[in-house]
């Protein structure tokens, strides 16, 4: 039964994705299969907390944006954390569950985040996942909305990993069978520029100015995001405390740097408008520890630098290649309030309504300082400005209208190939999708970031696994 339910899921999401008429049954039939085992974990976690709130597809953006992301909590902007439960959110790191450094074979990347879990064996110690896996191990450790991660993971398997396996890699190229070659990318997040990881990273420097690597952390731009914390030199860092509005406040700090250092600097994709915003949310949104004293969370500098794999103090700060840890003692969000999809588009919305600078479509074209913007209206077919924006469902239609316009560009494939993209994501995506109302949005013209250099940008992995 389950699985017609998520043919049918297909079918419905069928006018946002209109390809899907001609993929290729298989394809349509795995992504199906994909999607309704999600739809069970979906279910069986809305059984075991039935009593829970439901939380809307999409939220009312404040008027008084940058006051109401001065009192967010760490605990996201809807269903808040008043509680705390110490057997519910403790995060075991012992036993199966215990630390272990990387070996050379497996695979690590640019999210501290999915390191971590990787090194703790949330997610498989090898860097590669099913999307299953995903969504069972970023649960599980961070209490990750089963649609928010089953999302996530869907699309890296699209843009970045093997169609054909539904795998992704968190950091460098999979290995692939000779005799069965990769369907898709499969260069990993590593090397996912403009798809997945995006210019203006938290951690990360630009990947045209740091030869194509944009996943090695930059210390000296740790140093700057520690800094926001507070004054706190000592080596533990327990007096800093971080924010969401902090780490909005300081986007708008790292854009403004990239623009004027980074002549490719390059912000239009759905990975720089949506997913490099949201990474910043999600340190803050993950990574808080929990307690009764802090029921909403807390994020300090002792458990910043754990989860980013950096020790030392403030101007002796050292990262430690792949060595992301979730610190002892440490409590995740609460089962009652998961962090899901429509989290995400509230908080980043917030955010661009907060900080109204940091909404930049364009890029410089081809020197520092030379940033030009495309306006909204050019995207959109004229349906929506930025006046419209924040209205309604309109950004995460926006949103999702700059994915499915951006897979055929990244893909780079056979019209087959993105079919069968395309109908793999679509159940993944359906529930948030099914539940928005959107305006019909053209479809628009990718020569509108011609002059643009740093879109065309992509830089390949090396044959290693970082």
């Amino acid at each position: 039964m389950k699985f017609s339910l998520a043919l049918v899921t297909l079918v419905t999401v069928a006018s946002g994705f209109p390809v899907i008429d001609t993929a290729n049954e298989a394809v349509l039939r795995k992504a199906a299969k994909l999607a309704s085992r999600t739809v069970e974990i979906i279910e069986a976690e809305n059984a075991q907390n039935a009593k829970r709130p439901v939380k809307r597809a999409s939220l009312p953006l404040p008027k008084d944006a940058l006051g109401i992301s001065r009192a967010e909590t760490n605990c996201g902007p809807t269903l808040p954390c008043l509680a705390f439960d110490a057997e519910d959110q403790f995060v075991s790191v012992e036993g199966e569950y215990a630390y272990a450094a990387p070996s050379e074979s497996q695979i690590r990347g640019p999210c501290p985040g999915l390191n971590a879990a990787a090194n703790h064996g949330y997610l498989p110690r090898s860097g590669v996942a099913s999307i299953e896996e995903t969504v069972r191990g970023m649960s599980k450790l961070y209490n990750m909305g089963i649609d928010l991660a089953a999302a996530l993971a869907a699309y890296a398997v699209v843009i970045d990993g093997d169609l054909l396996d539904g795998t992704w890699s968190i950091g460098g190229p999979q290995q692939s069978d000779p005799l069965v070659p990769i369907l898709g990318n499969g260069q990993g997040l590593s090397y996912s520029h403009n798809s997945y990881e995006g210019d203006g990273s938290i951690g990360r420097l630009d990947a045209y100015t740091n030869k194509g690597d944009a996943h090695s952390l930059s210390i000296e731009k740790f140093e700057a995001v520690y800094a926001v914390g507070g004054n706190d030199t000592s080596e533990e860092g327990y007096d800093q405390r971080y924010t969401i509005d902090k780490f909005r406040s300081r986007f708008q700090d790292v854009q403004d740097h990239s623009i004027a250092t980074n002549p490719y600097y390059f912000t239009g994709a759905f990975s720089t408008v949506v997913v490099v915003p949201a990474a910043y949310n999600f340190v803050i949104n993950f990574m808080s520890n929990h307690s009764e004293e802090h029921p909403a969370g807390y994020l300090d500098g002792y458990n910043f630098k754990q989860f980013f794999g950096v020790t030392g103090s403030p101007g002796n700060f050292v990262w430690n290649k792949g060595q992301e840890r979730v610190p002892k003692n440490w409590y995740r969000r609460p089962s009652s309030s998961p962090y899901n999809l429509a989290d995400v588009f509230a908080d980043v919305g917030i955010g661009y309504l907060a900080y109204p600078e940091t909404l930049k479509i364009g890029g410089n074209t081809g020197t520092v300082n030379s940033f030009t913007g495309v306006d909204v209206s050019d995207i959109t077919g004229g349906v929506l400005n930025a006046a419209k924006l924040f209205e309604g469902d309109n950004f995460a239609c926006f949103a999702f209208n700059l994915l499915q316009q951006g897979i055929p560009h990244f893909l780079k494939g056979p019209l087959a190939d993105i079919n069968n993209a395309t109908s793999f994501l679509a159940p993944f995506l359906s529930p948030l999708l099914g539940k928005l109302t959107c305006p019909e949005l053209g479809n628009f013209d990718q020569s509108l970031f011609n002059d643009f250099p740093g879109h065309k940008y992509s830089p390949t992995g090396p044959a290693t696994n970082y």
